[in-house]
């Protein structure tokens, strides 16, 4: 009982100093305690820095990006897409390909031999060992930024975030329609998906290219804490 008491102290204590605390602030901004949050308009979020853009500004962006951020870009068409990912995948010394279990690898036709797929049945352990035992992991991008080289990828049953690093290269392909400018533009179509009541993935993953990393001399180190080589390739 006294353990019941305590706790329900504790928590009335809590609620307390966090009013008081609320108050306080609203007091020093000369204003009235707001008890309720509207949600702004997406499009009061988003700067328009740049005026109108094409679908082929956004390219040229994303590319001029991606060499800043040590990354590859290949333009493909989905005729050739195959041919394109077999070709990256031997350049990066061959061995095993895992992919994420997205259903457009076989809407694309796309096949690896021997490759490994992240599938829920599988169960986390097993996913993970397949992710470190791959040497490249090929995945379709949720959604891609072009201003900052991003691409965003969300944990599902068919994609854990291991997959996106442990192996040792990563190939990213991104459909044109769903490359955007920038974060903000993600977050909204996102945010349209959550009112329209469709399912999310668990966490979103925003990774653009491999990690970098500089010690105190400033020399760079690419691929420290995830994959070596990253690619996009664009169709």
């Amino acid at each position: 009982m006294t353990s019941r008491n305590t706790s329900a102290n504790t928590s009335t204590n809590t609620n307390t100093n966090k009013e008081a605390f609320l108050n306080r602030i609203a007091s020093k901004l000369g204003r009235e305690r707001k008890t309720e949050v509207q949600r702004p308009a997406m499009q009061e979020l988003i700067p328009d820095s740049y005026g109108p853009l094409t679908p082929e500004d956004l390219v040229e962006m994303l590319k001029e990006q991606c060499f800043f951020i040590h990354t590859q870009v290949i333009e493909s068409t989905r005729e050739i897409l195959q041919r394109t990912l077999d070709d990256l995948v031997e350049a990066n010394g061959g061995g095993t390909v895992m992919t994420s279990g997205d259903p457009r690898f076989r809407e694309y036709g796309l096949a690896f031999p021997d490759a490994a797929v992240w599938e829920e049945a599988a169960g986390r352990a097993e996913n993970i060992r397949r992710a470190e035992s791959a040497n490249t992991a090929i995945v379709f991008a949720d959604c891609a930024l072009a201003e900052s080289g991003t691409v965003v990828v969300e944990s599902r049953p068919d994609q854990g975030r291991s997959l996106h690093f442990l192996p040792a290269h990563y190939i990213a392909v991104i459909e044109r329609e769903k490359l955007v400018l920038r974060s903000t533009d993600a977050a909204a179509a996102l945010n349209r998906r959550i009112q329209a009541g469709e399912p999310v993935g668990s966490s979103i993953n925003f990774i653009s290219g491999p990690s970098n990393s500089a010690d105190i001399e400033m020399k760079l180190v690419v691929g420290v804490h995830g994959p070596l080589r990253a690619t996009y390739v664009l169709i």
